[in-house]
């Protein structure tokens, strides 16, 4: 009798034991945030709706007419037409990788939001709120609009600070190594960027287009 209580007691535990990861594993992720407005665009896939909550490692896309706000604590952030990005965070800092297209992001007071692109992380510089613009034009080079608060750039360990009011070309170069010995180099060469001011005509126009996207009311048509 006793070897039955024992051999019962066992199975129960045994059951609830391999229970347990099954009940965790059902658990959703917490949202990153959520679509606050959205227009011929997909979210992982199926078409983006109002509301829809953002998880980690969630895709954006939009089509050749499409646009998108998402919107993360105090901080947005924007896609142009023909984009495509992926959202990730590490805990903290919410990122855009970006592919393809643009992207941008209003940051509230100490906002911790970025767009990834070309490997190039585009940031806040302070923590006053901060908005960017950051456009793939090239395989090494980007347009980035410094619109308010000054911008961090990070590549490859170096830091850059762009200043803002100015919209900035930025080309991602390897760095020239010297040879190790026997004439062998580096496995791999460490990028840099070349960082140049675009006209004050394009940099108003990248500030003005914007503004009104990412202030418009999500109900206006």
């Amino acid at each position: 009798m006793r070897f039955a209580c024992r051999s019962l007691l066992a199975c129960v535990l045994s059951a609830s034991l391999i229970s347990l990861p099954a009940v965790g594993a059902g658990t959703p992720n917490r949202p990153l945030g959520f679509v606050l407005a959205a227009q011929d665009a997909q979210l992982d896939g199926n078409a983006a709706a109002n509301g829809a909550n953002i998880y980690n490692g969630d895709t954006v896309a939009t089509g050749s007419g499409g646009q998108v706000r998402l919107q993360f604590a105090g901080n947005q952030v924007y896609f142009s037409p023909s984009s495509l990005a992926k959202l990730t965070t590490d805990g903290s800092l919410v990122t855009a990788v970006l592919t393809s297209g643009t992207a941008g992001f209003m940051s509230a007071r100490g906002g911790a939001v970025a767009i990834r692109a070309l490997d190039v992380l585009v940031r806040p510089q302070t923590v006053q709120p901060t908005t960017a613009q950051v456009t793939i034009i090239a395989p090494d080079e980007l347009k980035i609009a410094s619109i308010a608060g000054p911008l961090s750039l990070e590549l490859d360990g170096e830091v850059y600070t762009i200043t803002p009011g100015r919209t900035y070309g930025v080309k991602v170069v390897p760095d020239s190594l010297p040879p190790l010995q026997n004439d062998q180099f580096a496995a791999r060469k460490r990028r840099g960027l070349i960082i140049f001011v675009f006209s004050v005509t394009a940099a108003v126009a990248g500030i003005v287009y914007l503004y009104k996207e990412m202030t418009e009311s999500p109900d206006a048509p």
